[in-house]
């Protein structure tokens, strides 16, 4: 027994949906839409109707989305590490303006 192919399209569009969201950086939508897709993967596995080409697109959308979502770590990381480097300077105490001496 196997999903019929609506329920397989229905799958194969979300696992696109996941690729355009996180193309256009939306991780949050990517987020919800995983797992919905998550959850239909698995209520198929659970059913024994997962076909293999549900498998091979969960797979590729795996490879595809790992190196893409690294990557978007590694630069919001970078991101907070600048902006945490910036707000120490921030809280750093300012000279008041009447305590410059300007002569010995």
């Amino acid at each position: 027994m196997r999903l019929s192919n609506g329920s397989e399209d229905a799958v194969n569009a979300e696992a696109e949906y996941i690729r355009q969201a996180i193309a256009r950086e939306d991780y949050r939508q990517a987020l919800v839409q995983w797992d919905d897709y998550a959850r239909r993967l698995g209520s198929a596995a659970g059913a024994g109707i997962l076909s293999a080409g549900q498998m091979g697109e969960l797979r590729a959308l795996y490879e595809w989305a790992r190196p893409a979502l690294l990557g978007a770590r590694a630069q919001l990381l970078d991101q907070y590490r600048q902006l945490e480097a910036a707000a120490a300077y921030r809280t750093s105490p300012a000279s008041p303006a009447g305590s410059l001496r300007t002569s010995g």
